[in-house]
């Protein structure tokens, strides 16, 4: 009998000891929040960006998906979560209240990412080709009164640049235009009636000759002046119309737009093709005009009659021309610039992995940006634009090769064409730490910075 009660005692210290064990392990187990990410075709989507943010906390984790489209988090503290995954080209997929739980238990979050619809993912930066063809359309039909060509003169903020056939289109439509050869005309009717270069002569023969001459300078001007000159230095030989401003800033604009350029990448530049081009073509007209004795003479004056001559027509464009010219789009001039402003969020994730020698002290570092920028619904910068700096970082106090302090110098977002300087606070002058976090079982980082200036986005036509 008392065998028997100490056989039953036992048993019950065996189970309870198990018991005891099992709910300590299952006690210590870490919470962990996991799933997989697949588009409609639940096909697995790698390199998907899954963020896990608390409402009790301001802190963010971030994991990218494995080949098979998984994650997970580990370590997470047992509460309520909000999961939002991004992939480039899909809609961004949100889940709130999730769960985390202890080990494998934790049900698995299953998440379908959708094609973005058209609505979500306008695009303001059209192709640059694109959009100057566009333009270049507009332009082509402009004219003062009606009649006379004004294709060189563009009215839209932040004009595409034009490629050098763009640029030859331009010029060959102004030298056909039927305008053209009647001001060829009249100007050399005008000469033989003054009777200048007499070596010419007079009657038909005299005429042709004044008529070919002069047809050849128009020629010879366009198309080394502002064709070739200018793909070759790839400067633009439009006017940039400016529009705004008081009137003594448009008339400096004007008188300054005659001994500079903008260039094809948008920077003003000293005006070489116009300078050297008016230099050639002077030199080419001596083939067909009689020869001067003061060729030297004759070649400043051309360089300094073309500035004055382009700062007269600048001027004569910016505050009068504008009102008697037909066909100058609208949008150009109604639709008021989108500005991307200065302290926008930018989250970016490093490409390298930072625990390996690929990133050394102070080498550059590429990024991509974690989630699309955005200015009145539109897209401007959508996830996985590019993004390159130079950093420094060194592992944290403890050497356990987990924890690095991180520093980032010249940072940049290249957003449409532009390269968009980057910095850490989101205020000018504010003074705040870097914010960057580990993603999970991965040496890359993800950071927050912020826009260091605005960007004027050009409007959409």
């Amino acid at each position: 009998m008392i065998r028997c009660l100490v056989l039953t005692v036992w048993m019950m210290f065996i189970t309870g000891l198990a018991s005891a064990q099992s709910a300590a392990i299952q006690g210590s187990a870490p919470n962990s929040v996991r799933g997989t990410v697949q588009d409609v075709s639940r096909l697995a989507i790698a390199g998907a960006i899954v963020t896990l943010e608390s409402s009790a906390s301001t802190r963010q984790r971030t994991a990218i998906t494995d080949q098979a489209g998984e994650f997970r988090f580990f370590a997470v503290e047992p509460g309520t979560y909000k999961v939002t995954i991004a992939a480039p080209g899909f809609a961004v997929w949100t889940a709130a209240n999730v769960m985390s739980d202890s080990g494998d238990s934790q049900p698995l979050l299953s998440a379908v990412l959708r094609v973005a619809t058209a609505s979500s993912s306008v695009n303001v930066t059209l192709p640059q080709r694109e959009l100057a063809a566009d333009q270049l359309k507009a332009e082509e039909k402009q004219r003062l009164l009606g009649i006379f060509p004004e294709f060189f003169v563009t009215y839209a903020s932040n004009a595409a640049p034009l490629t050098a056939t763009q640029k030859l289109q331009l010029g060959w439509k102004t030298i056909t235009d039927p305008v053209a050869f009647i001001g060829t005309g009249i100007a050399a009717g005008i000469q033989q009636k003054r009777n200048n270069y007499p070596e010419f002569g007079q009657g038909v023969e005299g005429y042709a000759k004044r008529f070919g001459a002069q047809y050849a300078n128009r020629v010879t001007g366009v198309v080394i002046g502002r064709v070739v000159m200018q793909s070759i230095f790839h400067q633009d030989p439009r006017y940039f119309y400016k529009g705004t401003g008081s009137i003594g800033s448009r008339a400096l604009y004007s008188i300054g737009t005659a001994f500079v350029r903008k260039g094809d990448k948008g920077h003003w530049q000293p005006d070489y093709s116009d300078v050297l081009g008016s230099l050639a073509a002077t030199e080419i007209s001596t083939l067909y005009y009689p020869s001067s004795s003061r060729p030297g003479r004759r070649l400043v004056d051309n360089v300094l009659f073309g500035f004055a001559g382009r700062a007269a027509s600048n001027l004569l464009t910016e505050f009068v021309l504008r009102k008697v010219t037909t066909h100058v789009p609208k949008m150009a001039a109604r639709l008021p610039q989108r500005i991307l402003p200065e302290g926008t969020q930018v989250s970016l994730i490093s490409v390298e992995d930072w625990s390996s020698k690929a990133a050394e002290n102070g080498a550059p570092i590429a990024f991509t940006l974690a989630g699309d920028i955005q200015v009145d619904g539109l897209i401007v910068a959508p996830i996985g634009s590019k993004a390159w700096g130079h950093a420094s970082f060194a592992e944290a106090p403890g050497g356990d090769g987990k924890s690095i302090k991180v520093g980032l110098d010249n940072v940049r977002l290249k957003i449409g064409e532009t390269d968009v300087p980057l910095r850490s606070t989101p205020l000018r002058d504010g003074n705040a730490e870097l914010n960057y976090h580990r993603l999970e079982n991965s040496g890359r980082i993800a950071i927050v910075l912020y826009l260091a200036e605005n960007v004027a986005l050009p409007p959409a036509w």
